[in-house]
């Protein structure tokens, strides 16, 4: 099924200047129209009587507090903004200056190598330097986990790996048992609840 209402921006903004223009098209009907009601109060109007009478002007209108011109900004005000914007940019050049910790552990120096070795068309460049970069544990590329879904399972390689030596020995399925005694669970459902699954 379709939608009936525009999902995009453009399609909001023309839809709220149309809503805008139909606002103020009633808006100076009224205010033509209000006139004429007040001098004829119960008299049908016609066409031409609605028509002919003069709009009012906007300080018989509006409030005053609204037709009160708007003072502009003191200078002390500007100077004062003006003292804080160079404050501020100190402050921000020094922690520009101080070491940032990056996300990322930095590749190795061989690795980065391969980046200006090639092109990826022929596999080589940065096509190599991705596979070579895929290959690293998410543990050794990361010193905490960035996404939430990193959580699940983070440090459990090293786990894993001597559970496979010990399951090529005693277990058939050795990876269920590290799972079920180490494995972190959001949602706290017990493992043996949904252990046909595994």
């Amino acid at each position: 099924m379709a939608r009936n209402f525009p999902a995009d921006t453009r399609g909001q903004r023309a839809l709220e200047e149309l809503y805008e223009r139909e606002l103020k098209t009633q808006i100076k009907w009224f205010l033509k129209n209000i006139k004429s009601k007040q001098d004829n109060p119960g008299k049908i109007l016609s066409a031409n009587e609605i028509m002919n009478t003069p709009l009012p002007k906007a300080a018989e209108v509006l409030p005053k507090n609204l037709l009160e011109p708007i003072s502009s900004a003191s200078p002390p005000l500007i100077e004062v903004v003006k003292k804080e914007q160079i404050a501020l940019t100190a402050l921000i050049s020094e922690e520009n200056d101080s070491k940032v910790p990056t996300d990322m552990f930095p590749a190795e120096p061989n690795v980065v190598h391969l980046l200006y070795d090639g092109i990826s068309k022929e596999g080589k460049g940065r096509a190599k330097y991705l596979k070579e970069r895929n290959k690293t544990d998410v543990e050794d590329k990361y010193p905490y986990p960035v996404l939430s879904s990193m959580e699940y399972g983070w440090s459990q390689g090293r786990l894993i790996k001597e559970g496979a030596a010990a399951a090529h020995t005693n277990k058939r399925h050795g990876r269920v048992r590290i799972i079920e005694e180490s494995f972190y669970r959001r949602n706290g459902i017990p493992i043996q609840h949904c252990a046909e699954m595994l």
